[in-house]
């Protein structure tokens, strides 16, 4: 099989040189290695510039990384796209690792494995590890927990972005949703390939082994999820991404479910009722900006129909 790899990034050229050494360090070497660069973006030129690295770049003028990944999918090749992030480093064995899972399973479509986060180490180490990963539970909630993903390889409904691989065929396909708000990371990418590889026929799957050391990269732009800080336009895009993904894709009872979980309990970070009150309780400052925000996101992204 042919391996191609492709790398979003913008202005992170430290933590895309970690990346690419260990790319370089593989039991099993890339056939091609495809980066998106956005235009203007002198850092990322300056670093290739002085590196010694074989890789194609693709420039894009519009922001966020679906059009950085489009881009870069597009110069592909392979019978195999792995999706790295540019603050992920893979481990030696794994586009090893990848390639044998798809030539031992016919049906798989996308695959993804763990990534080692590297944010708070001696929290991390002490993590325990859990088999429900990936999950779209039958209350209608998405769990993620692939950093700490236990267990053998399985089948599951999401996976984490910074760390896939799909048939290089089918991604070229499906390609990615390209209606999300938002001019960084786009959360929710991921959902909506997962449900449309699983709607093509196609297993999605998880396995552990596949790892990657998750370093953890500032963000850029308003949306900063998961990096300690808040913005209510970036809160109103995370929320607005997933129940836009959800109201195109799922059946009607699963997004009934999906609903009422996010209206009546949610999360701390987009809270429903139920959280509400435990930042009530807790007397947050913002409760009532994220709840106001939240409720407003999800009636608005599942209203809307992209041209």
């Amino acid at each position: 099989m042919r391996v191609s790899v492709i790398i979003p990034t913008f202005k992170r050229a430290e933590y895309l040189a970690r990346a690419l050494r260990g790319l370089a360090g593989q039991t099993r070497q890339a056939d091609q290695v495809v980066l998106g660069v956005r235009e203007g973006d002198s850092e990322t030129a300056e670093f290739l510039a002085s590196a010694s690295v074989e890789v194609k770049t693709v420039p894009t003028s519009e922001p966020g990384v679906v059009a950085s990944m489009s881009a870069a999918l597009a110069m592909t090749d392979g019978d195999i796209v792995c999706l790295l992030d540019d603050d992920a480093e893979p481990l030696p064995d794994w586009l090893e690792r990848i390639e044998g899972r798809f030539a031992k399973e016919p049906k798989l479509g996308i695959i993804g494995g763990r990534d080692l986060l590297r944010d708070h180490p001696e929290m991390r180490a002490a993590e325990p590890t859990t088999t429900r990963v990936g999950v779209f539970t039958w209350y209608g909630r998405f769990l993620g927990n692939h950093h700490r993903g236990g267990g053998g390889f399985r089948r599951v409904d999401t996976l984490k972005g910074c760390n896939a691989a799909a048939r290089g065929d089918l991604l070229r396909r499906i390609g990615f949703e390209m209606g999300l708000r938002g001019a960084g990371a786009q959360v929710h990418w991921e959902v909506a390939l997962c449900l449309d590889v699983a709607a093509a026929g196609f297993d999605v799957a998880y396995d552990p082994e596949i790892r990657v050391i998750h370093h953890i990269a500032p963000r850029y732009g308003v949306d900063q999820s998961h990096r300690g800080g808040f913005s209510p336009e970036g809160l109103f895009d995370m929320v607005w991404n997933e129940h836009f993904v959800v109201s195109r894709r799922l059946s009607a009872g699963k997004k009934i479910r999906h609903l009422l979980w996010a209206v009546l309990v949610g999360s701390l970070d987009a809270p429903g009722l139920v959280q509400y009150v435990r930042l009530f309780l807790r007397r947050d400052p913002r409760r009532n900006g994220r709840f106001a925000i939240t409720m407003r996101a999800i009636c608005s992204g599942r209203k809307h129909r992209s041209a």
